[in-house]
């Protein structure tokens, strides 16, 4: 029987020992000194042997677990992870097993057990370890603040940016709500939010809103929020992103009070004057409304029209529909703002005001007095805030960006690594496949390290207008994206004809060619057809120096009668697909857009769909 026993662990390629505790007397198998690279004759069968072998560091702990094991009798198994030293320099990690088969009273006669190769394996666990390494890295240095919130409001986990901004340590920021530091007037709009959040009436959420800091000033933030479900669809925890937007706003309220105060100083000094007489057709304009365009009274007629003609051409028509809609009575109130031509050349922007003083026979306005007033500041801070609010805009859509490729990207390399855990964890599966699923950790592990570092790049891109390009080679991004959706194409017996050539490269930003890629490719697979074997064709193209490719399949198509105006919009779906969350497209238009591109769809019901994407 002990021959059999032997015989199976050298199959599995495990390598057995058999050891006489009390003399100098150890059976190693071939296999287990294979394992360093010996032949059998090059290691004799001693204890010391076995001794030389172990990396110096870790025979303590091997020392230890063997006492255990003989102090408890057996009780305490005996099972550790140990380093040895290959004959090739190399280090080796074995797992070892072991049970003492013979006793003499209390002490230990004969022991026997196993070695299996876990190199690969342990090689796997540290990659995994750097990834997530790096993953908390892009989460606690991010320049905006990110935080996860239980469902009941507590903070459970805040970054360094988050601390910063409302002056409070992490410990004592995990020690409260988010309810307790946000303003009480903001406060219901918040929770209002949140509660159809978790009633799943909207999948994310974003506000501008107050919070008080620990000093007990108050800033403005703005913030988006993301809700994580678990498999079962129960709500975990929430996602926040926060950016301080106080100075915005400070802008904008300037921006309020500026515009109080020159309606008053219009109202209280009239500025300048301006006096149209109907019946004569006659029009006076005061000094100083001359001198703001730079003229002196004797340069100006009292003729009608000499302004009009120096009105800027953009602005000149609905100058004169105004003035002519308050004439007519059309409108209550007559005011216009229009750009004029200065004496030294350039424009100033004039706020026009006029009222209606004296009526004719008829009821017919007969003379009407006006003000101009120079807002040439006013506009240009008003352009000044409209860039800040660009600006605002165009990160919160970043930020957008960045929870769904979190969300997207992440989840389908998180799925691979439970799947193959999950595998590894059954007690049926074998050595080899073991060794062949250590394998698939290490690449998935790598796939999702290459994730984390586009994902740096979006966090770096949310405080940047100019969104960071480089070199990419398109055909890897296919690539990838169908090896990371590999179980769903083998799943569903997937065709897909990569017609990507090898040497295309373009210039784009890694993080979104990923998430386009991914997103337009894993549809394809999701509204595959029912009925016909599913298939999906890749192809590149240059038309008139603009690159780009197209995704063909022969799925379940789309109505675009019915559903093109809304087939690119926020949370919008059409095929009853109760896992669609109607962001995908969306997102996938925004981030193509954002370099300038354009994407283009052809489809009908039952026929397939084409997605034809301009990258530059």
């Amino acid at each position: 029987m002990d021959n059999i026993y032997k015989i199976i662990l050298e199959e599995t390629l495990a390598g057995y020992w058999d050891c006489y505790l009390q003399e100098d007397k150890v059976i190693l198998s071939a296999a287990f000194k294979a394992m360093f690279g010996y032949q059998d004759h090059e290691l004799p069968n001693t204890t010391d042997t076995w001794a030389k072998l172990i990396v110096p560091e870790d025979m303590p702990r091997m020392d230890e677990c063997l006492k255990g094991h003989y102090d408890s009798h057996g009780e305490k198994p005996f099972n550790i992870d140990v380093r040895y030293t290959h004959k090739n320099g190399s280090i080796v990690w074995i797992n070892s097993t072991g049970r003492v088969i013979e006793w003499n009273g209390d002490i230990p006669i004969r022991m026997v057990g196993r070695h299996i190769d876990i190199t690969e394996q342990k090689n796997t666990e540290q990659t995994l370890e750097i990834s997530e390494e790096t993953f908390r890295n892009a989460f606690e240095y991010s320049p905006i603040g990110v935080v996860l919130v239980s469902t009941a409001g507590k903070f459970m986990k805040v970054n360094k940016s988050i601390c910063d901004m409302l002056g409070y340590t992490e410990r004592e920021l995990i020690s409260k709500t988010f309810q307790e530091i946000t303003h009480p007037e903001d406060l219901e709009a918040d929770l209002s939010l949140l509660q159809k959040t978790l009633n799943n009436q909207i999948q994310t959420y974003n506000l501008e809103k107050r919070y008080i800091k620990k000093d007990g000033n108050v800033i403005w933030v703005l913030l988006y929020v993301a809700l994580v479900r678990d498999k079962a669809g129960e709500p975990l925890y929430f996602v926040s992103q926060i950016k301080d937007i106080t100075e915005r706003k400070k802008a904008e309220n300037k921006l309020r009070e500026s515009e109080r105060r020159w309606i008053f100083a219009s109202e209280g000094s009239g500025g300048g004057i301006w006096d149209l007489d109907l019946r004569n057709n006659t029009i006076f304009h005061s000094k100083q409304c001359l001198s703001m365009i730079g003229l002196d009274e004797h340069e100006f007629s009292n003729e009608p029209g000499q302004w009009t003609r120096r009105v800027h051409p953009d602005d000149r028509e609905r100058y004169v529909a105004d003035v002519r809609a308050y004439i007519n009575g059309e409108t209550d109130i007559y005011t216009n703002q229009h750009r004029v031509l200065c004496k030294d050349g350039t424009y100033k922007w004039i706020l026009d005001r006029g009222k209606v003083i004296e009526y004719d026979e008829n009821n017919k306005p007969a003379r009407i007095i006006g003000t101009h007033v120079d807002i040439t500041d006013q506009k240009q801070q008003e352009q000044h805030l409209r860039e800040t609010l660009d600006v605002a805009s165009s990160q919160n859509a970043r930020l957008l960006n960045f929870a769904y490729i979190v969300s997207h990207n992440l989840r389908t390399h998180a799925s691979n690594f439970k799947m193959i855990m999950d595998v590894l964890a059954d007690p049926v599966t074998s050595n080899e496949e073991r060794q062949e699923l250590s394998g698939h950790l290490t690449k998935v592990s790598e796939q999702l390290n290459d994730t984390i570092a586009n994902l740096n790049e979006v966090v770096s891109i949310q405080t940047n207008v100019d969104i960071q390009t480089s070199e990419l080679d398109l055909l890897s991004y296919f690539n990838r994206a169908i090896e990371l959706l590999g179980n769903e194409i083998s799943l569903w017996h997937v065709h897909i004809d990569n017609q990507i050539p090898a040497d295309c490269t373009l210039t784009y930003s890694p993080a979104y060619l990923e998430s386009i890629v991914h997103n337009l490719v894993s549809n394809a697979i999701k509204y595959r057809s029912a009925i016909e074997h599913p298939k999906i064709t890749i192809r590149y193209f240059n038309e008139n120096n603009r690159q780009g490719f197209t995704i063909a399949d022969n799925g379940i198509g789309i109505d675009l009668e019915k559903n093109g105006n809304d087939l690119f919009g926020m949370y919008k779906t059409f095929n009853g697909n109760r896992d669609a969350k109607g962001m995908g497209l969306f997102i996938t238009k925004n981030q193509v857009e954002a370099l300038g591109g354009k994407i283009e769809v052809e489809s009908k019901l039952g026929k397939g769909t084409t997605f034809k994407v301009y990258l530059t």
